[in-house]
């Protein structure tokens, strides 16, 4: 059987991957053809070809599919996608299509492997965003595969479901009602999950939540209400009474009023500078300490003001240009899918999100015209993709990556000279800890102060009183008696406080007198640590490895990383939330991350950087991700190919800047491995790239 160099999706957007890791866009009949051969096997091919073109000439339509043919074998770079003799067509084995695998998966009741063969964007819609009204055969023919994988996907959703519930997996499970309802907001089937699925791990309101957005979604999209099983559900709920399958949790889940406290304490002062800020115009920047509650007081002061959105940085964002921004329009596209895009505006962001991208290729940014186009374009998405919210929190801006910092700058400057000719655009709220924020970055936001379009809101330690306050809100039985103790130990920071409380929960302490032994005031990380040291092995590395793999984790990579099968990662995952250490696949806490890197040996974080590196060049993660692990695995020959392929990508599509810093530290690391030749050649490519930053750059 011939190796498998190609991979195909026409699940979602229509595209191919390459063996070197390329990325082409399919056109609508060549993506239509490898469709139609993977659902429906090797065909005849003059039939086929009428599909495709149904007005033309028989002579036309052979000729047609000669040249269909040629051009996929071009775009494969010679391959054969499409076997082909004078009768029929076929898809060759060299060529791995998503929808292929999923029918091979449903015929044989493989559910997770239906589920698998869905894209990464979460799209299931054969074809997506292509119609075939020209051809009505080939559109009734699509229409009938569409309603079949819609079909199996659900088949494999609800038969997961209820697996993993079995199993008591709910992580797992509710992480499936949470995509089928997300892709499918108006099915009962999926929304009756999801509302079961939320109270059986303990969280009632979330449950009605769930129900009273499936009524709403039931009645403005079919005008039909809950069916009586629904109904009856929700009775029993409403009525807290013990369902089926009830949670066989590892271990005591800790309180949710631990994760966020009900009440904002002490925050009183800050919240009136936020109005204040507010009615005037002002950008509102809330700074402090870790831990001091800048998320929580934003998103609670989002809250009164109408409709809002939440964009972040993450750990790990600095080493790869664009990653912030990139984020953030994915965020933004997920949460407001009917906004459309012009077409010049999705051109120029596929720099920095290639599933946006067309077949033309993209012109190098070597201009002062070029850089303006591809700056604009980001300016124009910011104001389509936030039109419909009333504010916007930016949340971590200190992780923001330096490329994604200067162009959101330059998007906010032209967004407010809009604003000042009548054109209010979004209004952003942007957190960030004290004292980390980049000089970049630092300079400008105290410009904007100085003149005052802006003003900061800096968040201090709770007091004696407001601590008490905190304490009363959680009703915690025991906990107020150690109110001045707390103050005392944490330093008044919220964070600090309830991570100490979680410690007492947890050694039955909260009831009894003040321990007298704990890690030194004022430091959560000990105390952090010591819950980790409860988890069970296969938590803590799974933990460990979510925190090295940063803004690329997903609970996928960990059975393929360990070598685990899913059953007990799944139980991991939920030990892990009930620990509160997770929330979904993101750390309830950047210092909860922090704490689990500190409890990584030097050996063992480089074994697991090289199986992150192995398991995403499988993938075809982005170049500089794989740079990226390589070298913290210690292996810089593998490190090297695609350090040096990042540099080549983005001379090609971005700023030539970032070309040239990856350029620069390849040749460095070539002249430390004694590669003197090779070193030269990359420090000519950056003297190349850099000579051509200045013209364009005015």
């Amino acid at each position: 059987m011939a190796d498998v160099n190609w991979r195909a999706q026409v699940l979602g957007l229509a595209q191919v991957w390459g063996p070197d890791g390329q990325r082409l866009r399919l056109e609508r009949r060549a993506a239509a053809l490898l469709a139609y051969l993977g659902l429906e096997g090797p065909s005849p091919k003059f039939p086929l070809a009428s599909l495709l073109w149904p007005d033309s000439p028989a002579a036309t339509v052979r000729n047609n599919m000669r040249q269909l043919l040629r051009r996929l074998r071009l775009t494969s770079g010679g391959g054969e996608w499409v076997e082909a003799d004078a009768e029929r067509l076929a898809l060759n084995a060299s060529l791995a299509l998503d929808a292929a695998r999923m029918k091979a998966a449903a015929l044989a009741r493989q559910h997770a492997h239906v589920l698998e063969a869905l894209s990464p964007e979460g799209g299931s819609a054969l074809l997506a965003g292509f119609d075939f009204d020209d051809c009505p055969e080939l559109a009734r023919w699509l229409d009938g595969a569409r309603s079949a994988v819609e079909g199996w996907v659900r088949k494999a959703r609800e038969a997961e479901i209820e697996r993993h519930t079995a199993q008591g997996n709910w992580t797992a499970a509710l992480a499936l009602a949470q995509a089928w309802v997300q892709h499918e907001p108006e099915s009962e089937q999926a929304g009756s999950h999801l509302i079961r699925l939320h109270y059986l791990q303990g969280d009632r309101g979330a449950a009605l939540t769930a129900f009273e957005r499936l009524r709403s979604v039931l009645a403005r999209e079919l005008g039909v209400t809950p069916m009586p099983d629904t109904l009856a559900l929700v009775r029993q709920i409403e009525r807290g009474t013990q369902l089926p399958h009830a949670p066989a949790l590892p271990r005591a889940a800790l309180p949710l009023s631990v994760l966020r406290p009900p009440v904002l304490a002490g925050r009183e002062a800050a919240w009136r500078q936020l109005e204040e800020g507010w009615r005037t115009g002002q950008m509102l920047f809330i700074s402090g300490e870790p831990g001091t509650g800048k998320s929580r007081l934003a998103e609670e002061f989002a809250n009164t003001q109408g409709r809002w959105g939440r964009i972040e940085g993450r750990a790990g964002d600095q080493d790869i240009p664009f990653a912030s921004e990139a984020r953030a329009f994915r965020t933004q596209m997920a949460r407001w899918p009917e906004v459309k895009l012009p077409e010049w505006v999705r051109d120029e962001l596929s720099r920095i999100l290639p599933e946006l991208g067309s077949p033309r290729p993209l012109l190098p940014l070597d201009s002062e015209s070029s850089m303006l186009r591809f700056y604009d374009a980001q300016v124009e998405a910011i104001r389509l993709l936030h039109q419909h919210e009333t504010l916007s929190i930016a949340d971590d801006v200190q992780y923001w990556d330096k490329a994604s910092a200067k162009a959101f700058t330059y998007a906010i400057s032209r967004l407010s000279e809009a604003g000042e000719r009548g054109a209010p655009g979004p209004r952003f709220m942007d957190c960030y800890r004290r004292g980390e924020l980049p000089p970049y970055a630092q300079t400008y936001i105290h410009q904007l102060v100085d003149e005052g379009w802006a003003r900061i809101i800096e968040l201090g330690p709770l007091g004696p009183e407001e601590v008490r306050q905190l304490l009363a809100g959680l009703e915690l039985p025991g906990a107020e008696r150690h109110a001045e103790a707390l103050s005392r130990y944490t330093g008044g920071n919220p964070l600090y406080i309830v991570e100490t409380l979680k410690h007492l929960i947890e050694t039955d302490a909260l009831a009894q007198d003040w321990p007298s032994r704990l890690p030194p005031p004022g430091r959560v990380g000990p105390l952090i640590r010591r819950r980790l040291e409860h988890l069970s092995p296969l938590a803590l590395q799974s933990a460990q490895l979510a925190a090295l793999a940063g803004a690329h984790f997903k609970a996928a990579l960990v059975p393929e990383v360990l070598q685990v099968s899913v059953s007990p990662v799944h139980i991991a995952l939920a030990e892990l939330e009930t620990a509160q250490v997770l929330m979904g696949e993101r750390f309830s806490h950047d210092l909860v991350r922090e704490a689990v890197l500190a409890s990584l040996l030097p050996a063992a974080a480089r074994t697991l950087h090289g199986r992150l590196a192995t398991v995403f060049e499988n993938e075809r993660a982005p170049p500089l991700v794989l740079a990226h692990h390589w070298l913290e695995a210690g292996a810089v020959e593998r490190a090297l190919p695609h350090l040096l392929a990042a540099a080549r990508s983005e001379e090609q599509v971005l700023p030539l800047e970032q070309a040239a810093d990856h350029y620069a530290r390849a040749a460095l690391l070539m002249e430390q491995a004694g590669r003197t030749k090779e070193a030269m050649q990359a420090r000519a490519a950056e003297v190349r790239c850099r000579t051509r930053v200045a013209p364009s750059q005015g």
